[in-house]
């Protein structure tokens, strides 16, 4: 069998050992001779001159591990009150001119139209995780005795869409709020007249 060792045959373990204590040996001398040439100390290194830039710092830095900012609310995506009110009046400008919804609101005016957009706001404002409290009725009792079909919620969800549109709400926050009124169907779609 051939020894494919790279080392040759007659070198020893041994003898590999002994060639690198000498070879050390050998580098560490030069090293010395080297550092005794002249006769001279290498120069100390200068120390960097102390300069007071507290002044010039800035504010100070965030820490490292405070990750991502934290993403904004709904509320702040859609404007905040400020655009959830131009957002209600869009819509109640399109409720109102739309052929399957005008009758049910023909009677709203004045002073009942502004409590109900206010009401609609506040409520989209609370919804949407801003700090107004809706004040009015649960959907069911408001809508008790209205009898809204499903032609007309889908009437309503389209004009709720075209006002985003007008408002240039986008898509995301416009589904977002859609599924957040979407569970409100089946509490103002086929109320019974009140007796």
């Amino acid at each position: 069998m051939r020894n494919r060792s790279l080392v040759a045959p007659h070198v020893t373990a041994k003898r590999v050992f002994l060639a690198a204590v000498i070879t050390s040996a050998m580098l560490g001398s030069f090293a010395l001779l080297g550092a005794g040439c002249g006769g001279k100390k290498p120069p100390k290194p200068a120390e960097p001159a102390l300069i007071d830039t507290s002044a010039d710092a800035g504010p100070p830095a965030e820490p490292e591990d405070a990750g991502p900012p934290a993403p904004k609310s709904l509320f702040e995506r859609l404007g905040g009150k400020d655009g959830i009110d131009k957002l209600v009046d869009s819509l109640v400008q399109n409720v109102t001119a739309d052929g399957k919804l005008k009758k049910s609101f023909s009677k709203v005016k004045g002073e009942k139209l502004d409590n109900f957009k206010k009401s609609l706001s506040d409520q989209i404002c609370e919804i949407s995780g801003g700090p107004c409290k809706y004040q009015g009725k649960d959907m069911k009792s408001a809508h008790e005795g209205i009898t809204i079909n499903d032609a007309q919620w889908d009437a309503f969800v389209q004009d709720f869409s075209a006002a985003m549109d007008e408002n240039k709400i986008e898509e995301n926050e416009k589904n977002e709020l859609m599924a957040l009124f979407a569970p409100l169907r089946s509490d103002i779609v086929g109320q019974k007249k009140k007796k």
